[in-house]
């Protein structure tokens, strides 16, 4: 047998043998090949107006996809506040506490504006005019059993139909733009959490990605959920310190490609997992620079994938881009 026949049987078998350890790394998801893009975060700027950032703590966002305005709702300062696609703040209403305390703000494809006026007994849901101007009170109608005391604490405006959460009471009602009920929810139960323990369990955050999914994290649970329109649940999570495992979890939000983002109040940090919930990377931390985070809370998507975070201490509202490799 002469030495280049041998050469080139050596050659053939090692091109098996990296082909063979290389598909068995992407069918079993271990090492560094990737089946999906990976994705990448960048800070790129953070809400303000002419007097420089707009502080605010835990702040509720919305954003307005046909005029490419964000709503920014912060119960400390009062009102809402409303930014152009360029991070700049236009215009603000409710900061003399005539609609009450302001905790989140939506706005409907005719314009109006909806709010809700926290107060001890129960909330109330304003429909405002474009300038902010009260109008009307929605009244919900149609509740389904169990949803007598329903009581709104966050919304999302999505699909010509109004996400409400009662976030204590782990119940979210779906309805029209004029208030009439659709479909309600028992989170509680859906994620088996014993009756006894509802109050003092609650929901972290919520969304509603572009295939109606509604999405939910619970923070003692350790754990983000998916709810879809048919009323099938799934969810991930793991306790711990280590990354892609969670603390004390706040908003959920989901991109175009699958991709979620997580914040984690406790790590200072936003996780990213893949459209099979395996864990991507972590990113923000606690710190001084612009792409540290501090507490984040509430997180938004819009359609030019960025991502929109508020915080804690002050550090209001924090616009990341995302794009893909």
């Amino acid at each position: 047998m002469s030495g280049e026949f041998k050469s080139n049987i050596l050659r053939t078998m090692l091109k098996w043998t990296v082909a063979v350890i290389l598909a068995a790394v992407t069918f079993t998801g271990i090492g560094a090949v990737h089946v999906q893009a990976e994705v990448q975060t960048d800070y790129i700027y953070s809400l303000s107006n002419f007097a420089g950032l707009v502080h605010s703590n835990l702040a509720r966002i919305h954003f307005d996809e046909d005029r490419k305005e964000l709503y920014v709702t912060d119960m400390g300062n009062g009102g809402v506040r409303i930014f152009n696609a360029q991070g700049m703040e236009i215009y603000r209403f409710g900061d003399d506490w005539n609609l009450g305390s302001i905790i989140a703000a939506v706005n409907t494809e005719n314009g109006n504006i909806l709010v809700i006026n926290q107060t001890i007994s129960k909330n109330t849901i304003y429909v405002c005019n474009y300038r902010g101007e009260l109008e009307s009170e929605l009244t919900l109608k149609g509740l389904p059993s169990g949803f007598e005391s329903f009581s709104p604490g966050s919304m999302v405006y999505r699909h010509e139909q109004l996400y409400l959460l009662d976030n204590r009471a782990m119940r979210l009602l779906v309805t029209d733009a004029n208030g009439v009920a659709l479909m309600g929810y028992d989170l509680a139960s859906l994620t088996e959490v014993d009756e006894k323990k509802r109050i003092q369990t609650a929901i972290g955050g919520f969304s509603v990605d572009h295939e109606k999914n509604i999405l939910f994290t619970v923070p003692v649970l350790f754990a983000a959920f998916k709810l879809t329109p048919d009323g099938k649940l799934s969810g991930f999570g793991r306790p711990g310190s280590a990354p892609g495992r969670f603390n004390n979890t706040g908003g959920i939000v989901a991109d175009d490609r699958g991709y979620y983002y997580v914040s984690d109040r406790l790590k200072h940090a936003i996780l990213v997992f893949d459209k099979n919930h395996r864990f991507v990377k972590e990113f923000g931390y606690r710190g001084s620079k612009p792409d540290n985070l501090t507490g984040p809370r509430d997180l938004l998507i819009d359609a030019d994938n960025r991502l929109y975070v508020s915080q804690l201490s002050s550090r209001g509202v924090s616009v990341f881009k995302i794009t893909y490799e």
